[in-house]
């Protein structure tokens, strides 16, 4: 057997140790530290990729840039996404002035939140960030220069809170705040040149003023399908990367550690090993793999349970309802946008979900005495809210076998929620009855 792994590891495990020593840190902030280090990557592996297919969805996906492109021509810094560091945050108030349309300020607003998503440091590099903006406020802070705009233009003070992992000490925070100032000036005047007297001004903001006004206001935030994973969650960075993704072409990744990915069937799509970042700029936005909102999950069971014998055949319907029209969009837009199978196309439950629909649901469709109407309609929506592009997908044939077996268990088994015709339909029971306490066992 080679000793090469072993070696590597002994090279780490030293280095970890004396950083710990010479820091008087902990052994786990010194193993941030080391990984977040072997992170680093040269520029040339910073190529922007190009989203496939034609990207229908959002206009940010574009093969010139996306929301996970860093700056063109600007190598990232080291650990540029703070995986050795926890959430740092910073606050300051900034005046600007822009034409007095409600619309536009709104637009402003926008455009600092956006510019956030990537600082650059002079001579360093890029780092992920992202920032929450609050305002107007109800008082102005006036320029220093006692400047007034022209007609038909206003001058606003919002609160800017930028936030990322980075380092603790004061010289870094203080050149994370001068980062993010020069950021969110830059687009104000992007959309919105002045002359020199009108141009933004930043003022401190302390703590307490801070707090009062992120109390008081509702921020303009960063859209989710913008953000980066390691700034949605205070805890330790590599931990707040989703355990499964969906992309935007309905493909399942499942995180391999250290913010990279492995697509499902990767042998037959002939994919490699990507970061959340590729990923993300390839075929985002990107779904979070997650179970059924628990509130909607007891609509979903109540509407069985009220569906009665009718159930599992409403339950059919619906299934092919959808599937249908997310076979309609797919012919339509040429590439896959939404499935009932994301996340799990391999798992026996799914093959077996398609194989019931194909069988069974449209011959249904057309048999209003064997359906409700109702519960069709309901457990549509769900399940088109569990599929549809958004912040979380929810894998739809284990959760409807989980829900379904929920259900009958409360009703009465497998006979209280299928007629008669599909009681006996095996591998329909051993499918949705498959987490039931009266589950079918194998003889």
């Amino acid at each position: 057997m080679s000793k090469k792994p072993r070696r590597t590891r002994q090279v780490r495990d030293r280095e970890i140790k004396r950083l710990a020593r010479e820091r008087g840190i902990s052994h786990t902030a010194a193993l941030r530290i080391v990984d977040a280090e072997r992170d680093t990557v040269p520029l040339s592996a910073w190529e922007p990729p190009k989203p496939e297919g034609v990207h229908v969805w959002d206009e940010k996906w574009n093969t010139q840039s996306t929301p996970f492109t860093p700056p063109p021509g600007v190598a990232p810094r080291p650990d540029p996404y703070g995986h050795a560091h926890p959430v740092s945050a910073g606050a300051y108030l900034l005046t600007f002035t822009v034409p007095d349309q409600e619309d536009e300020i709104y637009e402003v607003k926008k455009a600092i939140v956006y510019a956030h998503r990537f600082l650059v440091r002079p001579g360093v590099g890029w780092y992920r960030v992202a920032a929450s903006v609050y305002g107007p406020l109800p008082i102005t802070m006036p320029y220093t220069s006692g400047a007034e705009p022209a007609a038909g233009h206003v001058t606003l003070t919002v609160l800017v809170t930028p936030y990322a992992r980075t380092g603790s000490e004061a010289a870094e925070l203080m050149a994370f705040m001068d980062d993010s100032v020069r950021a969110a000036r830059t687009a104000v005047l992007d959309r919105f040149p002045v002359s020199p007297e009108l141009e933004p001004e930043w003022f401190p903001a302390d703590p307490e003023t801070g707090d009062g006004i992120r109390e008081r206001l509702e921020p303009s935030t960063l859209s989710w399908r913008y953000l980066h994973p390691t700034l949605a969650d205070l805890g330790p960075a590599f931990e707040a990367y989703p355990e499964r993704l969906v992309d935007l072409r309905c493909r399942g990744w499942q995180h391999i550690g250290q913010g990279r990915y492995r697509v499902d069937q990767q042998e037959q799509r002939g994919l490699p090993e990507r970061t959340y970042d590729q990923v993300a700029a390839i075929d985002g936005p990107l779904s979070v793999v997650e179970p059924p909102n628990p509130y909607n999950a007891e609509d979903f069971v109540a509407a069985l349970e009220a569906a009665g014998t009718r159930a599992a055949a409403s339950l059919l319907v619906a299934l092919h309802q959808l599937a249908d029209e997310y076979d309609k969009w797919f012919q339509k837009a040429g590439e896959v946008t939404c499935s009932l199978t994301a996340g799990a196309e391999e798992s026996w439950q799914s093959e077996t979900m398609m194989a019931q629909v194909r069988t069974y649901g449209e011959a249904l469709a057309g048999q209003s005495d064997r359906t409700v109407e109702e519960a069709v309609t309901a457990l549509r929506e769900e399940l088109e809210g569990w599929t549809g592009v958004s912040q979380a997908y929810t894998e739809v044939a284990e959760n409807l076998a989980r829900l379904f077996s929920r259900a009958a268990d409360g009703t009465g088994g497998w006979s209280a929620l299928a007629d008669p015709e599909l009681q006996a339909v095996d591998s329909l029971r051993d499918w949705l009855m498959s987490h039931s306490k009266d589950r079918p066992t194998e003889a």
